[in-house]
């Protein structure tokens, strides 16, 4: 078998175990039963598995880490949620946070292969440096993600509340005030983290290109998200009897977020490809 089949293989069970884990999920919260979870965790920890090997099939194919393509990376945001979520769940019951944040993985993981094939491998020098940037933007969008997931299931918990839905998913939703904490966590976390990784791509740019490249498109559309998030924080304290109006905002920033990842480094010179 040829190293891309193998590829095609490992990224076709990974969909396979990912779709059949959120649906066990699913029917796990409209009628509970203990063997329906044990079974879709125990498949998302195979998909976990499946997309460490396709990871790794893809950089075997490479001969070299790293390897920054935009599909690869949208990978390894997947893998590390997957990773969070499992452990999390390991030690505490997070239930519909484990649901709700493997959807969004797996969208991702459909996004990425989707474009497998179609992103510019490049190569740079100095990449102990561009690999710590690459890693502190990762941790950001995975950071980001997590606000998301979380904003999300507070809006629902609140139509919930507003509705009177004693329904069973306002019983497995966490209180209003734990969501809204658990999103300001995150998001402060990825507001701090891709800060960190601006500036260090910026200096990798100062040092291996001999100019700053803040004002190249891909950086600008980074602080504008960056700035975005700020916001949000700066909100939070002033906003409080508003949380409905911070948690819609919330997903609009992650769909900044979303949009810096996919398009935007098609139009930077620096960016193309990854």
């Amino acid at each position: 078998m040829s190293d891309l089949s193998a590829v095609r293989l490992l990224y076709d069970a990974t969909l396979i175990f990912y779709a059949v884990s959120l649906t066990l999920f699913f029917s796990d919260v409209l009628q509970p039963r203990r063997s329906v979870n044990r079974s879709a965790v125990v498949l998302l920890f195979v998909a976990f598995l499946s997309v460490t090997g396709l990871l790794f099939e893809e950089f075997h194919m490479l001969h070299v880490l790293p390897a920054y393509t935009r599909s690869n990376l949208m990978l390894l945001i997947a893998w590390m949620m997957l990773v969070t979520t499992l452990v999390l769940d390991t030690f505490f019951r997070i239930g519909l946070v484990l649901f709700f944040t493997n959807v969004l993985g797996f969208v991702i993981v459909l996004v990425a292969g989707y474009r497998q094939g179609a992103d510019e491998l490049r190569w740079f020098p100095n990449q102990d440096l561009l690999l710590l940037h690459v890693v502190l933007a990762m941790l950001s969008e995975v950071a980001f993600s997590f606000a998301f997931v979380f904003a999300v299931m507070h809006i629902l918990q609140e139509g919930n509340l507003r509705k009177k839905r004693w329904n069973r998913w306002f019983i497995l939703l966490p209180s209003l005030g734990k969501l809204d904490s658990l999103c300001l966590i995150t998001a402060s976390t990825g507001f701090f983290l891709l800060f960190a990784g601006m500036a260090v791509g910026d200096l990798w740019g100062k040092l291996v290109l001999g100019q700053w490249i803040v004002w190249s498109p891909k950086p600008i559309a980074s602080i504008a998200t960056w700035m975005m998030y700020g916001v949000y924080l700066v909100l939070h304290g002033r906003l409080r009897p508003n949380i409905r109006g911070l948690m819609r905002y919330q997903v609009i920033c992650f769909v900044a977020t979303i949009v810096n990842l996919v398009a935007i480094g098609n139009v930077s010179p620096f960016h193309h490809g990854v």
